[in-house]
């Protein structure tokens, strides 16, 4: 009698301890946050660039195996390195003030890579990766569109000049997610002006001191010449129209479009600010 008693008793503790682990919730796939894979070492010191403050309290390591800092008077860098040689896989996972988490999987390296890294560009080129593959319109539509707002009046007028070449923002537009900028580019020189290659970035207005400048490359979906070259020839002039993934910036923040001359020196930078994006004119679909 005893023995079935004990019997019936380890029966129920069983049958609610599977009960237990049965009821309990799993976390979905997607809600999971894929970390960063890092590698820091003893001897160097890995910098790391986030594009929002670092939170009061916001830096968690997993083990005492590895130091995190930040820098005095710039709260949106750390500085990472090793505390012991070889220490064992583990973790870090830094907040900053908007509220954005970035995890980090931490192993050893005698010989980490010694380039800073630019947290902002990593999730805005991620990000403009997602909206690529998710818009609807294909790169022939996009070419076609570009060709369209090519010929549009001007309703914009920031401009930039240099040693006689003029660049000029006309308009902005927008269809589906994908952003249109009309640009005309003059050469009012007698010397052929060949654009070597284009950067586009967003930036902050008021720059830090003792830090490299916060910049968010923005990369350019399509780049169509009015002309179909690269070369504005002397005393002509062409329009340039640049497609671009949806996107806005703070008031805080400029849009930077630059030209940068073949075997020269008249570079063109032309800020923009926030309020002529958000003048974005829709293209009829």
């Amino acid at each position: 009698m005893k023995k079935l008693i004990i019997l019936s008793l380890m029966l129920i503790f069983a049958l609610s301890n599977a009960y237990g682990q049965s009821s309990l919730k799993t976390f979905l796939p997607d809600s999971k946050i894929t970390p960063y894979a890092l590698q820091v070492g003893y001897d160097k010191t890995t910098i790391l660039i986030f594009p929002a403050a670092i939170s009061q309290g916001g830096i968690d390591r997993g083990s005492s195996g590895i130091i995190a800092k930040t820098v005095p008077g710039v709260d949106n860098i750390l500085k990472v390195k090793a505390n012991k040689k070889g220490f064992t896989e583990t973790n870090l996972t830094v907040i900053t003030e908007d509220g954005k988490v970035y995890p980090f999987t931490i192993n050893y390296s005698d010989n980490p890579p010694d380039a800073p890294i630019d947290i902002g560009k990593q999730g805005q080129h991620e990000k403009q990766l997602a909206s690529f593959s998710g818009r609807e319109l294909n790169t022939e539509q996009i070419n076609d569109l570009c060709k369209e707002v090519a010929n549009k009046e001007k309703f914009l007028h920031q401009k930039t000049k240099s040693f006689k070449i003029k660049l000029q923002l006309e308009g902005i537009y927008i269809i589906e997610d994908v952003m249109f900028y009309q640009f005309s580019l003059q050469n009012k020189s007698a010397i052929d002006y060949d654009i070597d290659f284009s950067r586009f970035y967003v930036r902050d207005k008021k720059r830090i001191k003792r830090t490299a400048e916060q910049e968010q490359e923005i990369k350019p979906l399509q780049i169509y010449f009015g002309k179909d070259t690269k070369l504005t020839a002397g005393k002509t002039s062409q329009s340039l129209v640049i497609a671009f993934s949806k996107f806005t910036i703070a008031d805080h923040k400029n849009f930077v479009a630059q030209l940068f001359e073949k075997q020269g020196d008249r570079n063109l930078t032309l800020t923009i600010n926030g309020d002529d994006i958000v003048r974005a004119r829709p293209l009829p679909q």
